[in-house]
């Protein structure tokens, strides 16, 4: 074999190994603003999640520009992801995906949003058995 094949090869097997359950896609995306209040949040993973193993919320941010909502959203994300019953903090109404897996989450938001920052939050088990985390804002205002 060519070495230059072998090296494709090697490159692509590599890359599928940690790929594990990274964001492929955000709608809306990391960092937009929005100027209709969306419905819902779409996640698209780069491979299926386990959704009865995983966590999806979206909070409401009080800070008034993109690095202080990152920031706060940042410690949201330490401090929130993990606990349980606070849905009527949240901003999302659960997930609208019901299957057991899948590589697309949709997370259905409440009606009548505020313009501001949010931001969307997520710990997932991969298909591959992998947990990954992460976070990021959008804004919404008309």
């Amino acid at each position: 074999m060519r070495p230059g094949f072998m090296v494709g090869l090697l490159s692509l097997v590599v890359g599928a190994v940690l790929a594990h359950a990274g964001l492929f896609r955000g709608t809306p995306a990391p960092d937009e603003r929005v100027k209709i209040p969306p419905k819902s949040v779409v996640l698209e993973f780069a491979e299926a999640v386990e959704l009865k193993f995983s966590t999806f919320k979206v909070f409401a941010l009080e800070a008034k520009d993109l690095k202080a909502a990152k920031a706060e959203a940042e410690t949201l994300f330490k401090s929130r992801l993990s606990l349980k019953g606070d849905e009527g903090s949240r901003a999302d109404a659960g997930l609208a995906t019901t299957v057991a897996t899948a590589a697309r989450v949709e997370i259905r938001l409440k009606e009548k949003l505020e313009p501001g920052y949010y931001a969307v939050m997520w710990k997932v088990l991969s298909v591959d058995t992998h947990v990954t985390s992460d976070f990021y804002v959008f804004s919404y205002q008309p």
